[in-house]
């Protein structure tokens, strides 16, 4: 359990040992929920996002050849 005060300005500090176990950094947004207690949840921006799936990703692009290019890639890869 972790306390923390309350600023006049109605500002809270989240303890350091919680901002490393939860990656916190400088700057990020989290989002306050009140559902009978207050629950913080830490927000992902896109760039975190993207790095985070870019594992998932072609390492080199698809090039298409006309259109949209979906109906060519699938065209492609499966000669039907």
């Amino acid at each position: 359990m972790y306390t923390t005060k309350i600023t006049s300005q109605g500002t809270i500090s989240i303890p350091s040992a919680l901002r490393k176990k939860y990656d916190l950094k400088t700057g990020q947004t989290v989002t306050l929920t009140d559902n009978g207690q207050i629950t913080i949840i830490k927000n992902t921006d896109f760039a975190t996002l993207r790095a985070e799936n870019a594992k998932y990703l072609p390492q080199s692009p698809i090039n298409y050849k006309s259109g949209d290019g979906f109906a060519e890639h699938v065209l492609e890869k499966y000669k039907k």
